[in-house]
């Protein structure tokens, strides 16, 4: 079971006046040791995963503002599965703040609404979407969303397909590896779809806005970007990488990348961050997504995939 993120309980001073990592102390529950981070604020790593129903219920407890953000990204796994272990995970979060009146912030997906039929923007009131492989992740956001009815200032953070940044996320480097692999850098057709992305320090001045400021059963938009095409991202890692980029049919990408990263690329992704901008005054300014890929943090990977 691969689970990426963490859920993280935060004790802040009382005023909480800001929105930055200056002043916290921060509990951080991982499953896996080998995870690093870049200068952190003052942390203590617990040690579990989103079956330690006991440590999430007893950190929740003790903590004054909760982050959700760790998921299965196991996509071989039963995606029911999936959701049931979220389910109970947000539960026994719920457990520890149910009738306090405290934050907490879960995770969930802009992908859950449909593309704009014109190839505009979507926003957070947009129709759900009926074909995006990972759909059903809006039942994990409804789960916790009825804690706001048990006394939970709960929130939720639609993060968009890319989130990237620090050479890291989950898809940014997957294509990259997958692209080596296959000695060129592919998009299907003509390209032309665009999808949303979110610079990872970005997106974390947004959780901790959310924790200050957002309304029990608000939901945001976590994008910093709604204008990448998808040729446009296969153009920037095959620079990176020095590989040729080419267009190839929908059936010879599932070929190579099988159907569910087919269809994961292949949906279109353009949901505005207004609400967010407009209720928090949230101001995405980290470096844009192509940018980092072709002469930022992701330069050391893709130097490492190149030599092998």
């Amino acid at each position: 079971m691969e689970v990426q993120g963490l859920s993280l309980a935060l004790r802040l001073p009382t005023s909480f006046q800001s929105p930055t990592y200056n002043n916290l102390w921060i509990l951080g529950l991982l499953n896996d040791d080998s995870l690093r981070y870049t200068n952190p604020p003052a942390w203590t790593i617990g040690r579990g995963d989103l079956t330690s129903l006991d440590v999430l219920r007893r950190e929740s407890a003790q903590a004054e503002v909760v982050l959700h953000l760790a998921y299965i990204h196991d996509f071989t796994m039963d995606y029911d599965e999936v959701l049931r272990v979220d389910a109970a995970a947000v539960d026994a979060l719920g457990d520890g703040l149910r009738g306090t009146g405290k934050a907490l912030v879960i995770t969930s997906g802009t992908a859950v609404v449909d593309p704009d039929p014109s190839g505009g923007e979507t926003t957070e009131e947009s129709p759900l979407s009926k074909t995006f492989p990972l759909k059903d992740r809006i039942r994990s956001e409804r789960n916790a969303l009825r804690l706001s009815e048990e006394g939970v200032r709960v929130s939720v953070i639609r993060l968009p397909p890319y989130v990237y940044g620090r050479a890291g996320s989950h898809f940014v480097p997957l294509l990259m590896q997958m692209a080596m692999n296959g000695g060129e850098s592919i998009y299907v057709d003509d390209g032309i779809l665009r999808t949303s992305d979110v610079h990872v320090d970005d997106a974390a001045r947004l959780y901790l806005l959310a924790a200050r400021e957002a309304k029990a059963g608000d939901v945001f938009n976590g994008t910093g970007s709604t204008t990448v095409s998808l040729r446009e991202l296969a153009e920037v890692i095959g620079a990176a990488l020095k590989l040729p980029v080419r267009s190839v049919s929908r059936e010879e990408a599932e070929a190579r990348w099988g159907p569910f990263l087919t269809a994961f690329v292949q949906f279109e992704n353009r949901s505005s961050n207004v609400k967010a901008a407009q209720q928090l005054g949230w101001q995405p300014r980290e470096l844009d997504m192509l940018t980092d890929i072709r002469s930022g943090s992701y330069i050391e990977l893709a130097d490492k995939l190149r030599s092998g």
